[in-house]
């Protein structure tokens, strides 16, 4: 029996930024409540395949792992030669639609493909894509879903439109009694964490400094993103506060779109099956690096994840899964044959290990970036090349073109491969088995991603550029 699939992508939550971490603010109560529900499931070790956007999503919609698609630069494109999930769907009958605001995930990049319908929220497609009456509608509730009426649209929020498209993409699936896959990805809770106005001062009684002062300065470490972790992200502790309190208002902001997007599904499909999870998190100083790049540390690797719908998958469960794992189950429940290469039925088996990778293409432009805003800047401190991390419950192993390195769990600042060659043995001995198994590239054709002017100011504003 096939089923409906609302499938909703959170922009850089980290896990422990929400209940399902132990956080002590209720940043997500509604994605809480979907793995609480008596269908749903909730996974409290979910790693991310990759530290970004492009990549990570790639890897949601093909299945496979960084290295065997090779989305993982600002110059890739998905290849033609690799088959997408979507397309599967497609084949089993589907109607397929996305609703995208980050040009990471669009055309550009090669992750439409497979879709029916895709909506691509850019500067320059916002009516095309929304419709001059949902805009308008938008421009009158400025003040309570976005930052009022400034013309920095840097600041702006667009949640409203994404759960406006969401929700009228399921009623037309609804009225026209076809199986529906929507993939939304949500990105009001990327930087430079300037929440709504209703939401900015939510947590203001964790910092000292005044609301206008915290928002001030999110946008001042967004706008110099680049030269903060050259000069080491120096912050006082209470611009710390401010940071974490805006970050969290954002994510509680993009929780009130996904309840509306979900509580659409709910009522208007035929028991659907949902899906949440986060693309990647975020990295607040760790290893001296802010928003998500360069490691592959739990800070932004370790993500949300909850399930609701599927027979026979519910309660809390601590084992280790992936992005991957999730849309083989949830493509199984439905009954779709389709080929998620890296991914296990979290029904059937578990993983012993969960892998995370960053490509060295990008990390190279990213020293580049950072070295010249700051001479004192050392790239050393960081892999070169290609890096992938092997994460058990205990141990992180890591290896790039530099080197290897193993961290006893939860410490990731030590490398203990030294004085435990055995676990160090073993971890090499499953990388290389992984590596032949999942990890080579899936085809030698490379494409190349093309940003219009509207997309690179976009880019711009989200400091990919």
């Amino acid at each position: 029996m096939s089923r409906d699939i609302v499938w909703v992508t959170l922009e850089s939550v980290r896990q422990d930024h929400t209940a399902l971490g132990g956080y002590h603010r209720e940043t997500a109560p509604f994605l809480r409540s979907v793995g609480e529900r008596a269908d749903g499931a909730a996974f409290s070790n979910c790693f991310s395949h990759d530290v970004w956007t492009r990549a990570s999503s790639a890897s949601i919609l093909t299945g496979l792992p960084s290295s065997a698609h090779r989305t993982w630069s600002g110059e890739a494109r998905l290849s033609r030669d690799v088959p997408t999930v979507p397309e599967a769907l497609q084949r089993a009958g589907y109607r397929t639609v996305c609703v995208s605001p980050n040009p990471q995930l669009s055309e550009a990049t090669g992750l439409a493909r497979g879709f029916d319908r895709f909506q691509y929220l850019g500067k320059s497609t916002l009516v095309e894509e929304a419709g001059a009456a949902t805009v308008l509608r938008y421009l009158t509730k400025l003040n309570s879903h976005s930052a009022g009426y400034t013309t920095d649209t840097a600041k702006h929020s667009i949640g409203y439109l994404s759960d406006a498209i969401a929700r009228r993409r399921i009623r037309e699936a609804a009225r026209d009694d076809e199986d529906l896959f929507l993939y939304v990805h949500l990105g009001d809770s990327h930087h430079p964490y300037y929440p709504p106005k209703p939401y900015q001062d939510l947590y203001a009684d964790g910092f000292e400094m005044s609301v206008e002062e915290a928002l001030s300065f999110a946008m001042e470490m967004s706008d110099d993103l680049h030269g903060y972790i050259a000069r080491g992200a120096p912050f006082s502790e209470d611009e710390w506060d401010a940071l974490h309190a805006m970050y969290d208002a954002g994510i509680r902001y993009v929780d009130e779109i996904l309840r509306r997007i979900v509580g659409c599904a709910d009522e208007e499909l035929d028991d659907p099956i949902v899906v949440v999870t986060s693309d990647h998190g975020e990295l607040f100083g760790e290893k001296g690096m802010l928003a998500h790049m360069v490691v592959a540390d739990d800070a932004v690797s370790h993500v949300p994840l909850v399930v609701a719908g599927v027979d026979g998958l519910t309660g809390r469960h601590d084992e280790l899964v992936q992005h991957a794992d999730a849309m083989k189950t949830v493509l199984a429940a439905a009954g779709v044959d389709a080929d998620v290469p890296a991914g296990v039925d979290l029904r059937e088996g578990s993983r012993e290990f969960a892998v995370t990778q960053r490509g060295g293409e990008r990390h190279a432009h990213k020293m580049d970036i950072i070295g010249a805003r700051d001479d004192s800047f050392d790239p050393s401190r960081y892999h070169a090349g290609d890096l992938t991390s092997l994460r058990t419950e205990d141990y992180r192993y890591q290896r790039s073109d530099d080197g290897e390195e193993l961290f006893a769990l939860p410490d990731e600042a030590t490398d203990v491969a030294a004085d435990r060659p055995d676990v160090r043995a073993e971890l090499a001995e499953r990388f290389e088995a992984w590596m032949s198994a999942h990890g080579l590239p899936r085809s030698e054709r490379e494409e190349r991603a093309e940003f219009d002017e509207s997309m690179s100011a976009h880019l711009e504003d989200l400091g990919y550029l």
